[in-house]
């Protein structure tokens, strides 16, 4: 079984952007932006800060999504769907977006720490999905057509261009671990 996509694995190889930027931001302290610094190295850096920031399973942010919709939330209720008894939930042909803000601290000599914030956009499209869904969580399910794509920008500024987007195949079929993806229980 292939190893499951990571929130990284929808990022271009090269975001050569984002050296610039970061470079940018820096450089609003006085004391950096005097230094001889080697930004192409900052920037390397700062890429596998991030890559390493996104190394989470893209699958599990994504159902994170769907355990928000109004049609799993019947399901976090034991009233309603006793413990122990399993549904198959049935979502058709749908897109998703969700936003992630991932934070990288650069330190650069006895400066103080900048806090560098990026904003991650997945988006995602099913042609369908079903969910299995026990005690409150989603335990897994089965896709139709799905694909990811991901867009990283620097406040505001996005840091490739959509092309250069990945596009991830997602699998198939897919697993979480006990207890699964947990549905909060809407009030009313």
């Amino acid at each position: 079984m292939p190893e499951a996509p990571t929130l990284a694995d929808l990022l271009p190889e090269r975001l050569d952007r984002m050296g610039d930027e970061a470079k940018r931001k820096l450089c609003e302290n006085e004391e950096i932006g005097c230094m001889k610094l080697a930004w192409d190295f900052i920037a390397s850096e700062l890429r596998g800060a991030i890559a390493a920031a996104l190394d989470c399973p893209l699958m599990e942010v994504l159902a994170e999504t769907w355990a928000q919709a109004q049609l799993l939330a019947e399901h976090a209720h034991p009233e309603r769907h006793p413990p122990g008894e399993r549904s198959v939930v049935e979502i058709g042909a749908h897109d998703v977006s969700h936003e992630l803000a991932p934070v990288v601290t650069v330190t650069v000599g006895q400066c103080p720490p900048v806090e560098l914030e990026f904003t991650l956009t997945v988006t995602a499209h099913f042609g369908g999905v079903k969910l299995a869904v026990q005690d409150g969580h989603i335990l897994g399910g089965r896709l139709g057509e799905a694909w990811a794509s991901g867009q990283l920008a620097f406040e505001g500024v996005p840091l490739h261009g959509e092309a250069e987007s990945g596009k991830t195949a997602l699998p198939g079929e897919f697993r979480f671990a006990p207890p699964g993806v947990a549905i909060p229980r809407l009030q009313g």
